[in-house]
């Protein structure tokens, strides 16, 4: 996920066509007889398991979204919006009483378990007035600046997000994960309410004020889920790697690799980089302004 223009002049070339959706589900929306559990404060909604076309077969210079294939996922839940600075702070001041986390010199660092030594979240970065981490720390207690609680999280890496999630007991989506829910079970160009971009759907390069905003500050899409595209680019949990022709179930990415799977596109990314399909990626201990995640629960 390269900064701004450097990540969106590559997509800008971009051009995909639409497929139509092929669904083992009828229904497009959540499975009504699990309706959104919040738990820890993020609201999970329900997304019913179903076969769609995962990637896009035109791509134009962006080949890395083809060949199309076919993909079922099994029923899963994902926070209906990005993880934001109130929740992460809450969890950064749960997890420094555990033991789970230290911090030095505005660095948070894991302490222990499978990423003990890692860097998770870079408190000091500050990139302009309005993109920087407003997480701060002070006397043993994390805090959010005033005014930026329900902004998604940012200068966090692969690392923090799926401590995070892992210390809940969820855990980071699976890249077809990803884009099914962004399709919104119709095969959706975009992850917005009717498939479709605009300034008032997304934010997005100089269609938004050109830094993160409050999330659920667009409509959701039909499986109730904000800010698929746009807002800030998501981390998801699979090693980056290439895509065949095959069928797969429940496919979970490469097998390893030194790039992660970033989704979505964000504030700084043209339109062409926020469609369902479009998939860039970065280390694990990368940080940025226009990276967040959210989390799923299967």
């Amino acid at each position: 996920m390269k900064k701004a223009v450097r990540v969106s002049l590559v997509f800008f070339m971009v051009s995909f066509v639409l497929f139509g959706a092929y669904s083992k589900k009828t229904s497009a929306g959540p499975d009504s007889s699990q309706p959104p559990q919040t738990i820890k404060g993020i609201t999970f909604v329900s997304i019913p398991g179903g076969t769609f076309k995962m990637g896009d077969e035109k791509g134009d210079l962006w080949s890395e979204c083809r060949p199309v294939h076919m993909v079922t996922v099994s029923s899963f839940q994902m926070s209906e919006a990005e993880i934001t600075n109130s929740q992460y702070c809450a969890w950064l001041n749960a997890a420094l009483v555990s033991g789970d986390i230290t911090v030095t010199s505005s660095i948070v660092t894991g302490k222990k378990g499978s990423y003990s030594g890692q860097n998770y979240i870079y408190l000091s970065d500050s990139y302009n007035s309005n993109n920087k981490c407003w997480i701060r720390y002070s006397n043993t207690v994390f805090s959010v600046v005033s005014g930026y609680e329900n902004w998604p999280v940012i200068s966090v890496t692969w690392y923090g997000s799926k401590a995070f999630a892992e210390y809940y007991g969820w855990d980071l989506a699976r890249e077809a994960e990803w884009e099914y829910a962004c399709r919104g079970g119709k095969q959706y160009l975009y992850g917005t309410d009717d498939g479709t971009i605009s300034k008032g759907k997304v934010n997005y390069w100089n269609n938004g004020p050109n830094h993160p905003v409050n999330v659920k500050s667009y409509p959701k899409n039909p499986f109730g889920l904000y800010d698929m595209s746009g807002n800030v680019w998501e981390w998801c949990n699979d090693w980056y790697g290439g895509y065949n022709s095959s069928s797969a179930t429940n496919p979970t990415g490469a097998q390893g690799g030194s790039i992660h799977v970033g989704r979505g596109g964000g504030w700084d990314t043209f339109a062409s980089g926020c469609r369902s399909a479009i998939r860039d990626g970065s280390p694990p201990t990368t940080r940025e302004d226009f990276i967040g995640f959210r989390v799923v629960r299967r």
